[in-house]
């Protein structure tokens, strides 16, 4: 069994969405983490984990796609946390040229840490750090999570290896790739075993247990 614990579901059209999951359900997926990133995508989240029950719902704002209307967001953001969800799924700050203002980034920062209280400390998404920037989180007490590009980069290899495999979760950060040509080349929810088979490489652990453990470590900070 294995938990993609960050994905877009939301983007997906309804007519794939099926697909998409009888895909994962084949190569035995457990639970699959749908993420808000805006308050759109945040309510088909919550709706999409009624439709789907190895779906789990989580919101947040991504501070990329914060608007003039941040403050009204929040509090229709807020609104949705009362529903049975899992995560807080997007928070955080994100300094690039084209980012919104930092105040305003802070700001909502700071409320979005405010409704996290309820939840455990998850995990670090996406990770592209060092072995350094990893053992600094996991002092936190935040899991690291390794998605597809641990198959292709050398330094999160290493740090997939330094680090335990208690400290793990794993992901696949999927949304609809218009970009490829070959709709078979999407990555998917059901590409999280490629992950976890590269952990079980890796660390020389049987991908059965690496399922197991990572699925366990998901469970502690998830809401079910």
């Amino acid at each position: 069994m294995f938990i993609d614990i960050h994905t877009h579901l939301p983007q997906y059209n309804d007519i794939e969405l099926d697909e998409i999951v009888n895909r994962w359900r084949l190569v035995k997926v457990q639970y699959v983490i749908s993420t808000g990133t805006t308050i759109d995508d945040s309510r088909r989240s919550i709706l999409l984990s009624k439709k789907y029950k190895d779906v789990l719902a989580g919101i947040g704002m991504h501070p990329s796609d914060l608007t003039q209307n941040w403050k009204n967001d929040l509090i229709e953001l807020k609104k949705l946390s009362d529903n049975n969800l899992s995560m807080i799924s997007e928070i955080g700050l994100d300094y690039q040229e084209i980012s919104p203002d930092k105040h305003v980034q802070k700001d909502t920062y700071s409320v979005l840490k405010n409704f996290s209280f309820n939840y455990n400390p998850g995990a670090i998404h996406y990770f592209d750090g060092s072995y350094e920037d990893a053992r600094k989180m996991i002092d936190l007490g935040y899991k690291i999570s390794f998605a597809k590009t641990l198959l292709r980069y050398d330094h999160l290899k290493n740090v997939a290896q330094k680090i335990p495999i208690e400290d793990i979760v794993i992901e696949t950060d999927s949304y609809p790739q218009y970009f490829k040509k070959n709709r078979q080349r999407w990555t998917e929810p059901k590409d999280v075993k490629l992950v976890a088979q590269e952990i079980s490489r890796i660390k020389n652990i049987e991908i059965d247990k690496v399922g197991k453990i990572t699925s366990s470590n998901a469970l502690n900070f998830l809401k079910i």
